[in-house]
């Protein structure tokens, strides 16, 4: 499709915006149905990690897809850092359960005024309310709660001839347990509650979406969560893939990309999804200026700079302005570290500060989504090429 401008540019490098041709998640999409296939007597429970730019979110809503054609009801939301405490969790699960309710009787109220009759629904949840058990000691009233709403959520969707209730939250890696056993526990609450009625066999299925801390909170949260969730670490794309996600948006489009492009580009991407829609938008907006009909390696030699500098403008700069200035400075002298991995013995050779000053500083770094622990002594950045990114934005600064 044309308009006046022009063909509009087949790739998509926004936010959590879906390309045109998703590729190479063949495999966790197959086991995702298969897990949906298997509840309510397995556990539907998903757990999908990565570093930032692989595709989470675009995942995630695929995913979402996926389960409405199999006859799920999905509630997806992103969660917020405010929704890490008992009382904020509790609220969003409220928010979200009653929500649902009153989708599926609306939904209902709108089949039977075009049908012109009552329809009667399949069958009614056959587990009581006074049945389901509960295991969070510490939980109280909360988890009571925060079951109770779920399990009536759960209730009016298999009224309402739907199969199950997906709950979806994605950037889940900013709920987590607080240590002090008087403090806040949200993930443990809200894991607790799905728990028990799962264990009851109601159809109510988690998916939980984040950097790769989520794994390390659920583990400190609930002891079983190894065996309640299904784990999906997602990653780049193998070479193959990356040149298919890069080359099928040009089908039909009249633009080709050269042989030498392809892999070029294949390259300097490492086969991140993000930097390969960025790159290939960045190619399209140029042919289109030029008046060319390909893209070509002349036309990428032009455009690499601006390229680079738009990535570090939409993708890397706001997560370093976003931090405190001696969280700032840490991150860039973690630059003239070794990588992979960043060890806490480099990173002292290039600050002036002390333990525990480093420790405090790289426990902020952690919350923040910045970098997280491999183990003891040793981080990595929780976006993709960021030790390239942060030598580049030294070297601008040096040379001003």
């Amino acid at each position: 499709m044309t308009d006046m401008q022009g063909p509009r540019n087949p790739y998509r490098p926004g936010a959590g915006v879906s390309p045109l041709f998703l590729a190479g998640r063949d495999d966790t999409q197959r086991r995702f149905k298969a897990i949906l296939s298997a509840s309510p007597q397995l556990p539907a429970n998903v757990r999908v990690t990565g570093l930032r730019g692989v595709g989470k979110t675009v995942l995630l809503k695929d995913l979402e897809e996926k389960a409405q054609a199999e006859g799920w009801l999905c509630s997806r939301v992103q969660v917020q850092p405010r929704h890490n405490n008992d009382a904020s969790i509790a609220d969003l699960v409220t928010e979200l359960s009653r929500a649902t309710v009153r989708r599926v009787s609306n939904a209902t109220k709108v089949r039977q005024a075009v049908e012109g009759a009552a329809t009667a629904a399949l069958e009614h949840v056959r587990v009581a309310w006074r049945d389901v058990e509960l295991s969070f000691a510490g939980g109280g009233d909360s988890e009571r709660d925060i079951a109770k709403e779920l399990y009536d959520a759960v209730a009016a969707v298999h009224r309402h001839r739907h199969r199950g209730w997906l709950l979806m939250l994605d950037e889940a890696q900013v709920l987590r347990d607080d240590t002090d056993r008087t403090g806040s526990h949200p993930l443990s609450l809200l894991i607790a509650a799905v728990n028990a009625l799962q264990e009851k066999e109601l159809a109510i299925a988690l998916t939980l979406c984040g950097l790769p801390t989520l794994r390390t909170n659920l583990l400190r949260a609930r002891t079983y969560t190894e065996r309640m969730f299904r784990g999906e670490e997602i990653g780049r794309l193998a070479e193959p893939q990356a040149a298919e996600a890069f080359v099928r948006p040009l089908e039909g489009t009249g633009v080709a990309a050269a042989p030498d492009v392809v892999s070029r580009v294949v390259q300097e991407t490492e086969g991140y999804p993000y930097f390969i829609q960025l790159w290939g938008a960045a190619l399209w907006d140029a042919s289109q200026d030029a008046g060319v009909a390909g893209f070509s390696e002349p036309l990428i030699d032009a455009i690499e700079d601006d390229i680079y500098r738009q990535l570090d403008i939409d993708f890397y700069d706001g997560r370093v302005e976003a931090l405190r200035p001696a969280e700032q400075d840490l991150v860039l002298a973690t630059a003239r570290c070794p990588y992979p991995p960043l060890r806490t013995a480099d990173i002292h050779g290039q600050i002036e500060h002390g333990a525990g000053y480093l420790n405090v500083l790289m426990g902020r770094l952690t919350e923040q989504g910045v970098v997280f622990r491999t183990q003891k002594g040793q981080y990595e950045y929780t976006a993709p090429k960021f030790h390239e990114y942060l030598k580049r934005r030294i070297g601008r600064v040096e040379t001003r």
